[in-house]
């Protein structure tokens, strides 16, 4: 079943511009009534917050078959399938008349919700956070709203928490329906998904055995990118270094995933690291790279946390913020090269040797010992 969602607003001058979609199919412009003057042009212009630009449309006027030609009856369609428009984005739509006395009618901007009405959805709201979700069981909706609560602490250790908090969750009811929703905006492998832009995340529920688990995973991953937009704003945000912004939003997951700790050693052991120098503006594409990627992120992100300090994870984020590129922000705040920090990095990863790894796991005994010793010998060379 394609649900059309209308909306409309009688505009100034005797025009009515109105606006309904098909999800992931068509969204269709409408524009009715008339003028003291006939029209000779019509351009509709609509945006949203995930574009670049505006699209602009020269739509055909076509005068209504009764009148005097100042009636017109307009319609456009979009074809989604081309136009690709974020799941819970807003459209805001305006139309652009010329008439034959040469005057240029703007009317006002209008705004259409695109929701993804494929579900019915459940609310919960506690705060300024909204949770959407599918069934009857309230219970998963308390549980995404606790898990957002446990998970602001921690970003608050690293960096301060922005001045708005405000956001829409959905949980999506398995990943094969999250998918097909975002291949609609022309996006795929992703096991959930963070629209800043918009304050929506998007993130899967399958079923209640798994819920905790699932959500403690996703849910603070996706809000660290939320975090990370408001705090940074759009233009930094789109130039953070992606090992930077996802090696954050790993590290803070409640429940990491148990691969990336094996797949990291086998990286390590086999000598096929991926350089950071390539992960700073884009992931590779292959899933088991991607993997790789997510685990080697996480852990330098660790590894500058334990060697210099939550305030330089503070000052990575200013740098990147104040503009500067991946390996002068990581200059700036480190004072180290990033090809010198991974040098660095790597070699905390190497694996130990048993007598290392002994050593390293009984120093502090092995110190009292060794200080039980001089003791010993103190007393008694002293007794001498």
């Amino acid at each position: 079943m394609l649900l059309v969602r209308p909306v409309g607003a009688q505009a100034e001058s005797g025009w009515q511009a109105s606006a309904e979609y098909a999800f992931g199919q068509a969204m269709t412009f409408h524009l009715q009534g008339s003028g003291e003057t006939a029209v000779t042009e019509a351009t509709l212009f609509f945006q949203a917050p995930e574009f670049d630009n505006t699209f602009v449309a020269t739509v055909p006027v076509v005068p209504a078959a009764a009148g005097d030609g100042r009636q017109l009856d307009l319609t456009h369609r979009v074809d989604l399938g081309q136009v690709r428009l974020a799941p819970f984005t807003t459209v805001t739509y305006w139309w652009v008349l010329k008439t034959a006395a040469g005057e240029t009618i703007t009317l006002p901007s209008q705004q259409i919700r695109y929701q993804d009405d494929q579900f019915l959805w459940q609310e919960l709201t506690q705060g300024n956070v909204q949770v959407h979700w599918t069934g009857d069981d309230l219970a998963l909706g308390q549980l995404a709203l606790d898990v957002v609560a446990e998970s602001l602490p921690r970003w608050q250790a690293i960096a301060p928490m922005p001045e708005a908090v405000a956001f829409d969750l959905y949980l999506y009811p398995s990943s094969a329906d999250l998918r097909a929703a975002l291949r609609l905006t022309g996006r795929d492998w992703v096991g959930a998904h963070a629209h800043p832009e918009l304050g929506v995340l998007l993130v899967t529920a399958v079923n209640s055995r798994t819920a905790a688990t699932d959500l403690r995973q996703s849910i603070p991953h996706e809000l660290t990118h939320y975090l990370l937009y408001q705090a940074m704003g759009p233009v930094a945000y789109d130039s953070l270094p992606i090992w930077l912004g996802e090696g954050l939003a790993t590290m803070m997951e409640a429940n990491p995933n148990p691969n990336y700790e094996a797949v990291l050693e086998t990286a390590v052991s086999t000598q096929q690291i991926l350089p950071f120098s390539e992960l700073c503006e884009r992931f590779p594409i292959a899933e088991d790279t991607a993997v790789l990627a997510y685990a080697q992120s996480e852990s330098l992100v660790r590894y500058i946390q334990a060697r210099f300090g939550n305030q330089t994870l503070q000052a990575l984020l200013a740098a990147y913020t104040d503009g500067l590129d991946c390996d002068a922000g990581v200059q700036r705040a480190t004072g180290v090269t990033l090809a010198e920090l991974q040098k660095a990095w790597l070699a905390a990863q190497q694996p130990q040797t048993p007598l290392m790894y002994f050593f390293r796991q009984n120093s502090v005994w092995l110190l009292l010992l060794a200080g039980g010793f001089v003791m010993a010998g103190l007393i008694i060379w002293q007794a001498r």
